[in-house]
């Protein structure tokens, strides 16, 4: 990961942590809930496994790691209201046993070599500029024979787009994406092996068009209950602005999954 030791400040405010969760569900600030995370972790074994999970936020997935696949987890993230949150959300799912959430820095991880069965992340990774220092962490943490399973937005390669400059504008979080053939790439040089990656832009692509139809429809009064009608109208054109780089293929979502030897 990152090498610098700065503290982080947090990026994920009231507001945008609000608009995810509506269209995501509870406890959620990436695409796709548990149909997402099968189609990421579906083919692995991870009952009584120990996994880390990169970007954890709300514990979401974590929650549903251990209770649909039996795994045991450890969350982090640099995010400090992010993991309270999400702290106060597994104790009271019952879970404290299995599922625990930890705050950290950027830089190395704090966790010994060879500590888990397997590494998972949910479209975190585009926040970290260190490709390759995250992928080295990664391997030395993983046991021999442990599994990385993992999603993230991509971009194409080639210069930054102007429907891309735009979007990281109105973000207004720090992105560092990547193209996929990169991520190969960092994963190859750090030692992995069994490499296999999955472009699924045209299903997010319509996935989007269909969130961005929602928050201008059925999500637009709760939204504005919620976070305000300045607010509302700020994020439903950040949606516009994610279709658009969807539609002109800058975004690329993509799964990929890699074995320690």
């Amino acid at each position: 990961m990152s090498t610098s030791h700065q503290p982080h400040q947090d990026e994920y405010s009231f507001e945008e942590v609000s608009v995810l969760q509506a269209l995501w569900g509870d406890g959620f600030l990436s695409p796709g809930g548990e149909p997402h995370l099968d189609a990421i972790v579906g083919g692995l074994n991870l009952r009584d496994k120990l996994v880390l999970d990169i970007g954890c936020a709300l514990g979401g997935y974590d929650l549903q790691l251990a209770r649909k696949y039996g795994a045991r987890v450890i969350g982090v993230d640099v995010e400090t209201g992010l993991i309270e949150q999400g702290q106060r959300r597994v104790a009271a799912a019952g879970l404290a046993d299995r599922v625990e959430l930890r705050l950290i820095q950027p830089g190395p991880l704090p966790f010994p070599a060879a500590m888990f069965d397997a590494v998972f992340s949910k479209d975190s990774w585009l926040h970290i500029e260190d490709k390759a220092g995250l992928f080295a962490e990664l391997f030395r943490v993983l046991k021999p024979g442990g599994q990385l399973a993992a999603s993230d937005w991509c971009r194409q390669p080639g210069p930054d787009s102007p429907e891309l400059l735009y979007f990281f504008e109105i973000e207004g979080l720090t992105y560092h994406m990547a193209p996929l053939a990169e991520y190969v790439q960092h994963l190859q040089a750090a030692g992995f092996v069994d490499i296999r990656v999955q472009d699924f832009h045209a299903e997010y692509r319509a996935m989007a068009h269909e969130e961005h139809r929602r928050m201008q429809t059925v999500l637009k009064n709760s939204l504005i209950a919620r976070i305000g009608e300045k607010w509302t109208t700020h994020y439903i054109e950040d949606w516009r602005a994610i279709t658009a780089i969807l539609d002109s293929g800058d975004l690329r979502p993509s799964r990929m999954w890699a074995t320690k030897p």
